[in-house]
């Protein structure tokens, strides 16, 4: 079988955790790594069993045999990175979040469909076969229309450096935030209309925790609650009107149960035995798109990566929490940008434009 080669930006845990998944992934290899210093590259090539070890990313980019980037760095630089990709033609699969703001996440994006260079964001939730059957149970109406959604996520990651610094897009909202609040998205079919929220800052400025009402423009509620101080239940509920799903694992799903109105489980599924560690949809994912040229894949669309990371700069403006960084408003200032529409289903006037069907003008509740 031909392999599919793998390039990755960024040495950290989740790298090693993707790395791991694709040498035991049939039909893909980690083909060359990359970090700001050769030894540090060559530690993570010895450990993981990669053949090549760059000291710089640009020399990875340059790599004609990798043909598809996966970055793992810090969230400031994602962005950077990804436009980096497609500058040298190469697909690139961003770790979530996909950038620290809508903006700079929308440049990209539009950048990269211009070039037609795939690009998507690595939410490996919205990839996996537990999610696949919730969407397969809310088509179904299995629990009647969806009413009110709960998730949580939360865990004690207090001396995480990076998690600490402004500058690095940190805090617990970019981190944890976005799966609690793409699952929310994804259940409710729609974004929210409105929102209101209170946040805890840790000593550094960046939200420590954050509890998240939402109420839609169909009528459904929502609340999500976000920790990086301390350990949370980590789990979805989803309440319709004629039962309720619970779903274990906010950020990894590990079962999804189905309960009718009366309280009885109707219905329950599992991650498949075969599964590896669940990263490895994603890649399958990518790799689909880019094979049959397409510019994202139907599991995280362009439109949803602008939309969510629209919805959480709204949260930090409320917060008056902004990032010393490239496309921020400087704190107190009002935020002037607005998202770049993306071609497509999210074209102008379409539902990634201020006030389009899909994303409705967003303002604190």
């Amino acid at each position: 079988m031909i392999e599919f080669s793998i390039g990755i930006l960024g040495c950290g845990h989740i790298a090693g955790v993707v790395a791991d998944t694709l040498n035991k992934l049939e039909g893909f290899r980690v083909a060359a790594v990359a970090a700001r210093t050769q030894e540090r590259a060559q530690e993570f090539a010895d450990k993981y069993n990669v053949p090549k070890a760059y000291g710089s990313y640009e020399e990875l980019l340059k790599d004609e045999e990798i043909e598809l980037v996966y970055i793992a760095t810090v969230n400031s630089n994602h962005a950077e990175l990804a436009k980096m990709c497609v500058d040298a033609k190469k697909p690139a699969l961003v770790e979530k979040p996909f950038s620290y703001n809508s903006a700079t996440a929308t440049k990209v994006i539009q950048y990269a469909r211009d070039n037609h260079v795939f690009i998507g964001e690595a939410m490996w939730t919205r990839f996996v076969p537990v999610i696949d059957h919730l969407r397969e149970v809310i088509k179904a109406g299995t629990v009647g229309p969806v009413r009110y959604i709960t998730s949580t996520l939360g865990y004690n990651l207090r001396d995480k450096e990076r998690l600490l610094k402004p500058e690095l897009g940190g805090g617990a909202l970019l981190d944890l935030g976005v799966y609690p609040l793409q699952m929310i998205v994804l259940a409710a079919g729609e974004m929210p209309a409105t929102m209101a929220s209170s946040m805890i800052p840790v000593s550094t400025g960046v939200d420590g925790m954050e509890v998240i009402q939402m109420p839609f423009p169909h009528g459904q509620g929502a609340t999500a609650i976000v920790s990086m101080m301390s350990d949370l239940d980590n789990r979805t509920v989803i309440y319709g009107t004629e039962g309720r799903i619970e779903i274990e694992g906010t950020n990894a799903p590990t079962s999804l149960k189905v309960f009718d109105k009366d309280g009885k489980q109707v219905d329950e599924f599992y991650p498949p035995e075969r599964q590896i560690t669940g990263y490895e949809y994603q890649f399958l994912a990518a790799r689909e798109a880019v094979i049959t040229e397409k510019p994202e894949t139907e599991q995280m669309k362009h439109i949803e990566t602008v939309q969510i990371l629209s919805f959480m700069d709204a949260l930090r403006s409320t917060w008056n929490l902004r990032f010393p960084l490239p496309g921020e408003p400087k704190p107190g200032e009002k935020d002037p940008h607005q998202p770049v529409p993306v071609n497509g289903p999210g074209g102008p006037g379409g539902p990634m434009a201020p006030g389009g069907p899909g994303r409705p003008p967003m303002r604190n509740a």
